[in-house]
């Protein structure tokens, strides 16, 4: 529209400009000469037809000029129409990339929604896998409990049969005449002979006598489960039982014990039974106990242990704490200093320190030799008591501190002139022990110790608790200690590969007796005739060789050649070094004796 104005007003001009010559010329006109007037009028005539003929060619040029016009405005037209159809196209653009971003939000949503469904339908299925794997497991354990079944069942007791098979041989540089238990406590001195054996003389034997079997029976119900326990070796000895043509052991209980467990961490056990002063692999219970994997039947120097009749009393405190207290059947080692004193046991000698035993003396002048018989039990006033405290963690290991507590008590006999009483003696001590991971199922380290006075019961040695003075008679308690550390390693499935070193150690306990230094270690001792095979004429042939300290090392290999659901055969190999040193005597004298001791040994675990 702007554009036709334009071209109007244009036009417009145009008239005025050619109109206004022409008004000119006529206002001219008027002021000629009528004789020009004739010859004007024919000019003005011809130059009014030359007007219009102007005024006709701009009009057609004004026409053009309006055709162009038209068609210019027709060419904005169709440029105004086609930047209307690019708006539309590209509000059309717009809308269907708003609707493919709508889209594309409601895909990814879509798209999450689906991811998360699969991984917790993934999640799922594991788990279902796992369940089902768990299931399949399970019924193939039934499967292959109904084909090899490891229990008998009867009336709802679970009756598990266990054990092994054994022979072993054993060969030492000294001997000691004590079968598969080496007496560490006892082993020769210098050149000593001493019942029977010498340490000029090397020992080898064979023997199955630790060939063990055992029953174990388990019940209950969701609140309380029951276990019976029942395991038995060959180191008893009857009247018949001797290694000459037919050896003739007998069974000996190892284990006789019932357990109680209640689901609120309460446990009630008795029986004879590891003692609570052994460590344990895990928790405070009777079947956890940890023993070295050895072939000597007396396990090592440093070891703390016992096995007889206990009441123990546990409570879980928490997943990782127990707590427990054993009540168990005392029993006294005493140094006969005093044979005076009634009612209490003579040290042992390794595992036999429950046979018969005999006090002996000799005298000084003829050299003769007299035994009396002394008493197997103890006239106890109470049982000692172990109290432990076990924490279990899964990087730690297991760790226990433990207490122990012990009354003595002896009856001094009335004489003729004095009348006789009862004595009283306070022993006991501290402990703890570790069985750490170093590398898990691969390698553990173990380390365990006890320090106190009148314990030695509870060490493997089995020296003396106590002395009885000559002088008022009272019991005194021997200060002793006693530490064992190793490694157990599992290289594969099939091999172990242990060792260990243990130590204990026995202090000086004396007391003075007239002018005279008496008691455990008296440095006044007379140690002379450790050091002979033959006492010559005119030397003492005392030998009272108290010991000051026992050291013992180990190295202990099995190989399993068959393990599966036939049970286990094993063998193994063991090498033991053993040193005992004296307290020093008389004159300085401080005997010394060693042992090399090797074992062979082929298992039968039952399944």
């Amino acid at each position: 529209m702007k554009r036709r104005n334009i071209l109007a007003a244009s036009l417009c001009a145009l008239i005025m400009l050619f109109s206004i010559p022409m008004i000119a010329a006529a206002q001219s006109g008027e002021h000629a000469t009528a004789a020009r007037k004739t010859v004007k009028n024919s000019a003005k005539q011809a130059k009014k037809d030359n007007t219009a003929a102007q005024l006709l060619e701009l009009k057609a040029s004004m026409e053009r000029q309006q055709e162009a016009l038209q068609q210019v405005q027709q060419q904005v037209q169709e440029a105004q129409r086609q930047l209307q159809l690019t708006q539309l196209e590209v509000m059309q653009t717009r809308q269907v990339a708003q609707r493919a971003n709508t889209e594309a939000a409601t895909v990814q949503s879509d798209t999450d929604a689906q991811v998360k469904k699969m991984v917790v339908s993934l999640t799922e299925a594991k788990a279902a896998l796992s369940t089902t794997t768990a299931t399949v497991a399970k019924e193939e354990k039934k499967i292959d409990n109904l084909e090899h079944p490891n229990s008998i069942t009867y009336k709802g007791l679970h009756i598990i049969p266990g054990g092994y098979l054994e022979m072993t041989e054993y060969f030492r540089a000294n001997a000691t005449l004590s079968d598969q238990a080496t007496p560490f406590q006892a082993i020769p001195l210098e050149s000593q002979v001493s019942n029977g054996y010498s340490s000029h003389l090397t020992e080898i034997g064979l023997t199955a006598r630790d060939s063990r079997l055992s029953l174990r029976l388990d019940a209950g119900t969701d609140t309380t489960k029951l276990t019976g326990y029942y395991e038995m070796d060959f180191f008893g000895a009857g009247t018949t039982s001797n290694p000459n043509q037919t050896t003739s052991y007998v069974p000996r209980i190892r284990q006789a014990w019932s357990r109680a467990r209640f689901s609120n961490g309460w446990t009630i056990t008795g029986g004879q039974m590891w003692s609570l002063i052994t460590l344990n692999r895990k928790g405070t219970d009777a079947d956890t106990f940890w023993a070295p994997n050895i072939i000597e039947a007396q396990y090592s120097v440093g070891y703390d242990w016992g096995r007889f009749a206990e009441i123990r009393v546990s409570k879980t405190i928490h997943q990782r704490v127990a707590v427990a207290l054993g009540l168990t059947n005392p029993s006294y080692l005493n140094s006969g200093a005093n044979l005076a004193v009634a009612g209490l046991a003579a040290n042992g000698a390794g595992l036999y320190g429950n046979s018969l035993l005999s006090a002996c003396t000799q005298s000084a002048t003829t050299l003769v030799v007299t035994c009396t018989n002394t008493p197997l039990y103890s006239t106890n006033l109470a049982p000692d008591m172990v109290v432990k405290l076990a924490y279990d963690g899964p990087r730690v290991g297991h760790l226990e501190l433990k207490a122990l507590t012990r009354l003595f008590r002896d009856r001094v006999v009335a004489t003729g002139t004095t009348p006789g009483w009862n004595n009283t003696g306070l022993g006991g001590g501290i402990a703890a022990g570790v069985i750490t991971p170093v590398v898990s199922k691969r390698l553990d380290f173990i380390a365990q110790g006890m320090y106190g006075k009148g314990i030695s019961r509870y060490q493997d040695a089995g020296q003396y608790d106590f002395v009885v003075r000559g002088t008022d008679h009272n019991m005194q308690a021997i200060q002793s200690f006693s530490v064992l550390a190793g490694f157990e390693s599992h290289p594969s499935k099939r091999t172990e590969l242990d060792m260990f070193f243990g130590d204990e150690y026995y202090a000086r306990s004396t007391y003075l007796n007239g002018t005279k230094i008496a008691g455990y270690g008296s440095p006044e001792a007379i140690n002379t005739g450790c050091y002979y095979e033959t006492v010559p004429a005119g030397v003492d042939a005392t030998c009272t060789g108290n010991n000051r300290n026992l050291w013992n090392g180990k190295l202990i290999g099995y190989y399993d050649v068959y393990k599966g659901p036939l049970g286990t055969l094993r063998y193994g190999a063991e090498f033991d070094y053993i040193e005992r040193g004296t307290w020093s005597g008389a004159g300085g004298l401080a005997p010394k004796g060693n042992d090399s001791v090797a074992f062979s040994t082929m298992r039968y675990i039952l399944p």
